[in-house]
């Protein structure tokens, strides 16, 4: 794909270009702001990424995740070319497939359909859509029938790929969203379960779930893997990353091992009855069922993950999320790269997860496995710089760009001169998922707002010392609550914490103030009675401005804590950005400059159409006065005349 063909720059005055009406921004009027001009730059992050990948015959095949379109790819690697490239119309990807014969059954995600493909005809036909779910985490098949675990109805489905009948067969665990992985034999399903973990088998005739989860295995967020032999199942979990080997006949009679390092067990495959290979990050491993000892055997490229294993001609084959392929040799240890993008596996635009403008000449846009560097001398050129997970939140400090990523909770440093990064800190406390983050350029302070992992509650301010190299975590600042939201007050030394609410949870979201050099909490304040959530927060002057998930804007007095106004500037989610000294707030659908104080709205960009799977995002670069935010799935620079 040329990035250059998605270009256009246009000067907008205003009232031009509107695409909603005014009464749709939840306020009474709206002026247009004038001197508009807008730049797309074309794809804001393009990838090659997948979540799965196997064999039919001798041909590796692989999905491509969270990319337009989504892209089921065969591949001769003799010839070193794609044999057939085909869109999967509905769906954001695929988590998992399998393959019978010479038939690919592929489950999706967003929409949960089961497709199969026929690589003889050349022909993709949807066989079935679970009712209720929107993911198909795993599947697996036995007789001819396909096992489903789905979320977020938590169930285990069977169904018939000839006649398309599908089996409800129930709710795995009452009160829990997830089967995140699924096996079976010729008489029982075994379900791995989550956001609380627990492992539970199910007779495929039907009856109630049993729950044999090791006691170890308690505590943990899911049994997020799982394979078996004749004799044994095997689960692995995210968490604290322990694999318990399970005895089928009798589940009490199990051992529980945890591989040095690991917190989360990959995608497993059995090779024979004694042994079982594994991913774990950018690794494989090798586990020894008899004698319970795991070892690292190989490692794939930096920044990828493991998503898929395979034994095939006695050689291991592991799948990554970068669209490789590597063979691991038992007998000689060592592992050979195939590169599906190279043979014809094309880029798409993805799902951007965070933006930054840097010195006037580059932007950063966040995705999964990597950040996107756009070079603006050249519009439409890019570098990929590969990083593990999803950088969901990015600031500039001089020559350097300081981000966030999820899963892992890691603060990267990446300096922009010689190319390099690294990792500064890892979160730790259960956190997994950062949300915002802020810069205190008095005290040289990154303040990090997060989210805990998936079964936990309550989140986190973390405080890293650009100088001192040391990081504060500072859990649960809101009681029970995620911090999605960070923002500073240097004058002052205050910082800020943007919470959300637990699933289940009456509590509104609320604000935590809090020291920005010790984390000494001041005050707790609740700006809107009825907030789910607080996912963006600024100081501009003696004013903490923030917003709602349901486009509630609001102002806080810095020094009594007292709200100043409150508006609806949109139904959803807003993000705010502070551009030299004037504020702005992007929905997905605009851009919008906000009065301090008084709340007014000017519409500046109107139609950004953001995909809405994702959410608003802005930036600001005062080296060229240029924001930053999100059309499409397009990364868009405007400048506003004064």
């Amino acid at each position: 794909m040329d990035r250059r063909t998605f270009l256009r720059t246009t000067a907008v005055a205003g009232g031009v270009g509107v695409a909603l009406s005014i009464s749709d921004l939840g306020v009474d009027s709206a002026a247009y702001a004038e001197g508009v001009t807008k730049v797309d730059l074309g794809p804001a992050t393009l990838a090659c990424s997948t979540l799965n990948g196997g064999f039919v015959g001798d041909k590796p095949y692989i999905v491509s995740h969270l990319l337009t379109p989504v892209r089921l790819g065969v591949f001769d690697v003799a010839a070193g070319r794609a044999d057939s490239l085909t869109e999967i119309p509905t769906g954001g990807g695929a988590w998992t497939g399998l393959v019978d014969g010479t038939t690919i059954y592929i489950g999706t995600h967003t929409v949960a359909d089961v497709y199969a493909f026929d690589t003889t005809r050349g022909a993709l036909d949807r066989i079935g859509r679970v009712p209720g779910a929107t993911y198909i985490w795993d599947m697996c098949q036995v007789d001819g029938k396909l096992y489903l675990g789905t979320y977020p109805d938590g169930k285990v489905w069977e169904l018939d790929p000839g006649s398309g009948a599908l089996r409800d067969l129930g709710v795995a665990v009452p009160g829990q969203t997830y089967v995140r992985s699924i096996v079976a034999d010729a008489t029982t399903i075994y379900a791995g379960v989550g956001s609380k973990a627990r492992l539970v088998a199910l007779d495929r005739s039907g009856g109630a779930p049993r729950d044999i989860t090791p006691p170890e295995l308690v505590g943990e967020s899911f049994v997020y893997q799982l394979t078996q032999t004749a004799t044994h199942v095997i689960a692995g979990t995210h968490g604290s990353g322990l694999i318990a080997i399970i005895d089928k006949s009798d589940p009490s009679s199990y051992r529980v091992v945890h591989p040095e390092g690991v917190i989360t067990i990959g995608k497993m495959t059995a090779a024979g009855e004694g042994e079982v290979y594994f991913g774990a990050g950018d690794s494989l491993w090798h586990l020894d069922l008899d004698g319970g000892v795991t070892r690292k055997v190989g490692v794939t490229a930096e920044g990828d993950f493991v998503t898929a294993v395979h034994i095939k001609d006695g050689k291991v084959v592991v799948f990554t999320n970068s669209a490789t392929m590597w063979t691991y040799d038992p007998a000689s240890g060592e592992m050979d790269m195939a590169d599906f993008q190279a043979m014809g596996m094309p880029t798409a635009p993805e799902l951007p997860q965070s933006v930054a403008g840097h010195d006037g000449s580059r932007v950063y846009v966040g995705g999964h496995g990597g950040v996107e560097l756009h070079d603006l001398a050249d519009p439409g050129a890019t570098t990929r710089i590969r990083l593990a997970g999803e950088t969901k939140a990015m600031t500039t400090v001089g020559r350097h760009v300081y981000m966030a990523t999820y899963p892992s909770g890691s603060l990267v440093e990446h300096d922009t001169e010689t190319g390099r990064t690294k990792v500064l800190a890892v979160i730790g406390n259960e956190q997994n998922r950062p949300g915002d983050m802020a810069y205190d350029a008095r005290r040289k302070l990154l303040i990090v707002g997060s989210s805990p992992d998936y079964g936990k509650i309550g989140g986190a301010l973390s405080i890293y010392n650009l100088v001192t190299r040391k990081l504060q975590v500072h859990r649960d600042v809101v009681q029970g609550h995620g911090i999605v939201s960070a923002a500073t007050h240097v004058g002052r030394g205050r910082a800020y914490a943007g919470s959300e609410r637990p699933t289940g949870s009456t509590a509104p979201a609320a604000i935590a103030v809090l020291d920005s050099t010790s984390g000494h909490k001041y005050a707790e304040i609740v700006p809107v009675p009825d907030a789910v959530s607080i996912p963006s927060l600024v100081v501009l002057g003696e004013v903490l401005y923030g917003t709602t998930s349901k486009g509630v804007l609001f102002a806080v007095d810095t020094g009594t804590g007292a709200v100043l106004a409150t508006t609806t500037v949109a139904t959803a989610r807003v993000d705010l950005v502070v551009a030299d000294q004037r504020l702005y707030a992007v929905s997905h659908q605009r851009l919008l400059r906000i009065t301090p104080r008084t709340l007014a709205v000017e519409v500046v960009v109107d139609g950004l159409a953001t995909d809405p799977t994702s959410f608003p995002m802005a930036a600001y670069d005062k080296h060229n006065g240029a924001l930053y935010t999100i059309t499409g799935r397009n990364l868009l620079k405007v400048t506003v005349g004064s």
